[in-house]
């Protein structure tokens, strides 16, 4: 009897297990094969986030284990770096990336723990108070979703979004001309070559996604150091923190460190504890994970010592085995990119750009420096001063608690060295600041539990009501100046600044601002021009412009057709205003009303057309938003300066000129690798004696050689004016390159003692 009942309970269990996964199996298999077949939007980006985080997230935390919070974390920390890893194994095929490779990879990710689970996929219970953890989520989400589409694409999302379309059009190279991980290209391209096309709301899902994963991990963090109470009430913060919210509303890295630096710090914390191996090795790869979002995860590294140190220290050995094995698993995965990177001639500009821009290291500087004023504009801008000062206070209250219980420093160092860090090392955070909160929030919410519990009843109901008070006011700041855009606040700081909120300085940060909303109406801009519109100038930075304009030919000189007038520009590129004289207005384009831009044309125009962008949409395909392979009508294909730069080719607008015209010449420059100085470019008429010329820099001196990157394309226009005493008859057309410093000519690779490249020959005619 009781041998029959238990193979009737095994029977029930294994019904329920098969029942589970072939549940989920089959959601997974639907949504690769309708990913593979194709759907019209929206359905397609829908379905390739089902993909890439939903389902892979249920499969994998049955998997895993721990309470249902921890399983959902850990297993949603754990899908994202997945995501990453079949990306960027699919971006290393040479060519164009295939889509149904980049599908059936992330489809692989989702069905492999239904595979190789034993045990049946029953979720456990949730040892929290469920109502805290829905709150602490559902801020968290709202405060980072509502109008998540509403902004168009910042300086630094173009460029990302830029090269991811790169890489799918077969760009080898691209990956590693970034100066920063891979994490923040691999996300939004796995997006969208699963989903066909993008716009700015599905693009930056998966880092708001990861935002929401990032404070429940924080909570778990300070669970496992502290108690339920300090977790919720760190978790609030986390919720309504400027940095969190801002940076889970663009396409960037942050949300991404701050989630796998976080799952780093609580494996380490759980193998404290246990002495577990598997603990080990979460720690090992989570901290990977964190050091391909962004270097700036390397400031855990302190806090995860300090807890792996004391567990071998009360033990009297360390275990080197495993330690060699979690060291070899985050290996495997910190060197699937850099690895490859370090090969990578432009791996040297990186570490320039580290040293000389972020920590300011020069010669003969040293590396101390003061940022203190600096980081606290920085902070008390993207948070209100009343939040800043009131976690300050409680965080205080928390280490003082942690001094006189002696224990738990690992969350001192977890704040401490990124503070340090940030006030004495690095000459210009920005908003790298970011780093303080998950430790800085977690001795917060220490402090405030501290502080409720010792309070008196009598006094514990007011001391609540001021905490929440002070918690409203500044979530109330944060949802103003970053998910309200009526109006936007940050471009109108001065007449729009939100009232009742102090602040010590008076004027905010001009540079490494991200995350506020705001529309120049780029998107209508894309739809109102034409082919014969082009090319086009602009104020607005080309990392904003390439991708509205999906590539559309640009020009930084004055041989433009359109000129297309941003206002509120934030990092606006220089102009001559005389450029517009003679030009007709032929669009003005509002956004909530206000006036956004203003598109001028060289033809006549009866009426100004006035027009509103708010509520246009903008989905491109890789192919469109692809940097341009376009090498000139005229090709020519010489390499200088041993493989330097290619000239590919160029456009040349007329073949006979009259003394007192010009002609006008665009050069297409192909860099090969990176330039460490400046080089001008000449283009001369010839003909045994100088006739006319123009030297520069390239691009009318908006882009000069020290920014080009491999691979990158340069069309670089002149304008050659013809003297009006200039000889008739047949001159040459030359062109080059010279040192701007020493004057020294750019030899020919194929001919070293050449320094100059024969084009064509142009005919001055008399008039």
């Amino acid at each position: 009897m009781c041998r029959h009942l238990r193979r009737l309970l095994l029977n029930e269990r294994m019904k329920r297990l098969l029942n589970e996964r072939l549940t989920l199996g089959v959601l997974i298999l639907l949504t690769v094969g309708l990913l593979l077949v194709g759907l019209p939007l929206p359905w397609s980006p829908l379905l390739a986030f089902l993909l890439l985080a939903v389902w892979p997230l249920l499969a994998w935390m049955r998997w895993l284990d721990g309470d249902l919070l921890a399983r959902g974390v850990m297993a949603g920390g754990l899908v994202l770096l997945l995501d990453v890893l079949v990306a960027l194994v699919v971006s290393y095929w040479p060519g164009d990336v295939a889509a149904h490779w980049q599908v059936l990879g992330h489809g692989v990710v989702a069905l492999l723990p239904l595979v190789v689970a034993k045990r049946p996929f029953s979720l456990p219970a949730l040892r929290w108070d469920w109502r805290w953890v829905l709150l602490v989520a559902g801020i968290t989400a709202v405060l980072r979703v509502t109008h998540l589409g509403y902004a168009e694409f910042q300086g630094d999302e173009g460029v990302i979004m830029v090269r991811a379309a790169a890489i799918l059009t077969g760009d080898d190279g691209e990956l590693f001309l970034h100066q920063k991980g891979p994490a923040e290209i691999l996300l939004p391209l796995a997006m969208w070559q699963a989903g066909g096309q993008i716009n700015e709301f599905w693009a930056r899902l998966p880092f708001a996604w990861a935002g929401v994963l990032a404070g429940l991990a924080v909570m778990l963090l300070a669970r496992e150091w502290f108690e339920e109470k300090t977790a919720v009430f760190a978790g609030l913060l986390f919720a309504i923190m400027g940095f969190g919210v801002a940076f889970g509303r663009i396409v960037q890295y942050q949300n991404l460190v701050m989630l796998w630096g976080t799952l780093a710090v609580w494996q380490a914390v759980r193998y404290g504890v246990s002495g577990e191996r598997r603990y080990l090795w979460g720690t090992a790869v989570f901290l990977a994970s964190g050091l391909l979002a962004h270097y700036d995860a390397i400031l855990v590294t302190s806090a995860i010592a300090w807890l792996l140190v004391r567990r071998w220290w009360q033990n009297g050995r360390i275990p080197w085995a495993e330690l060699g094995k979690a060291v070899g698993l985050g290996g495997v995965v910190l060197f699937s990119f850099y690895a490859p990177f370090v090969l990578n001639p432009n791996f040297g500009r990186t570490g320039q750009y580290l040293l000389r821009d972020r920590l300011g290291v020069s010669e003969g500087s040293g590396w101390i420096s003061w940022s203190g004023t600096a980081v606290w504009r920085m902070l008390t801008f993207y948070n209100s001063t009343y939040y800043i000062v009131a976690i300050a206070l409680l965080a205080v209250v928390g280490v003082w608690w942690l001094v006189r219980q002696r224990q738990h420093f690992g969350a001192v160092l977890l704040f401490i060295i990124p503070l340090l860090f940030y006030l004495f090392v690095v000459a210009d955070p920005r908003t790298h600041v970011y780093t303080l909160f998950p430790g800085w929030l977690i001795l917060a919410g220490l402090g405030t539990a501290v502080i409720d519990k010792a309070v008196t009843s009598y006094w514990r109901i007011g001391w609540r009501v001021v905490w929440v008070l002070v918690w409203l006011v500044s979530g109330w700041y944060v949802y103003l100046m970053l998910v309200d855009h009526t109006p936007e606040r940050q471009r109108t700081w001065a007449e729009n600044r939100p009232s009742f909120y102090p602040v010590t300085w008076d004027e905010p940060p001009l540079f490494g601002l991200f995350g506020f909303p705001h529309q120049a109406g780029w998107r209508l801009a894309a739809q109102l021009l034409t082919a014969a519109d082009f090319p086009y100038a602009s104020n607005e930075e080309e990392e904003i412009t390439n991708w509205y304009m999906a590539q559309a030919p640009r020009t930084h000189c004055p041989n433009f057709q359109t000129f297309i007038r941003t206002f509120q520009t934030q990092d606006e590129l220089p102009y001559n205003p005389d450029w517009l004289q003679g030009m007709s207005l032929r669009y003005e384009v509002l956004v909530n009303g206000r006036l956004a831009m203003q598109i001028f044309t060289r033809q006549p125009v009866d009426e100004v057309t006035r027009l509103e962008a708010e509520g246009i949409a903008r989905w491109l395909t890789p192919e469109q938003a692809a940097p341009p392979t376009y090498g000139g009508q005229y090709p020519v294909r010489i390499t200088l300066g041993g493989k330097r730069v290619q000239l590919l080719g160029y456009d040349v607008d007329k073949t006979a000129v009259s003394p007192g015209e010009q002609l006008t010449i665009t050069l297409y420059w192909l860099a090969l690798t990176p330039f460490e100085r400046n080089y001008q470019v000449f283009t001369h008429l010839f003909n045994g004696q100088l006739i006319a010329q123009h030297d520069g820099a390239p691009e009318c001196a908006i882009n000069p050689t020290t920014r080009w990157e491999p691979g990158q394309i340069i069309p670089d226009p002149h304008t050659i004016p013809i003297p009006p005493d200039a000889p008739a008859g047949t001159v040459s057309l030359l062109a080059g390159m010279y040192d701007l410093i020493t004057g020294e000519r750019m030899s020919l690779d194929s001919d070293p003692s050449q320094t100059v490249i024969h084009l064509q020959e142009i005919e001055i005619t008399p008039k």
